[in-house]
């Protein structure tokens, strides 16, 4: 989805975890902006990457351990603010 969808948005990859890490530093938006577009756009709470460290700007970390239904509806809701 994201590399069709959201082509900017980069997921790096994992070794079996339920977490996903997306990249959105080529959106190149502050971390305060990409917070608030997340939470007033894409209506979606996701970790923010700083709180792991400075390294982690730009980034956001997603919970996957949900139903398909709630991964898709939060996908698209990334499209539409982020796409």
């Amino acid at each position: 989805f994201l590399n069709t969808e959201l082509p900017a948005v980069r997921l790096i990859p994992a070794e079996g975890t339920y977490l996903a890490w997306l990249d959105f530093r080529a959106l190149g938006l502050s971390p305060e902006e990409l917070g608030r577009k997340m939470l007033e756009e894409a209506k979606l709470y996701l970790d923010e990457g700083q709180v792991f460290g400075p390294e982690g700007e730009g980034f956001m970390r997603m919970n996957l351990a949900c139903h398909r239904n709630t991964l898709e509806t939060a996908l698209h809701r990334l499209k539409r603010a982020f796409g």
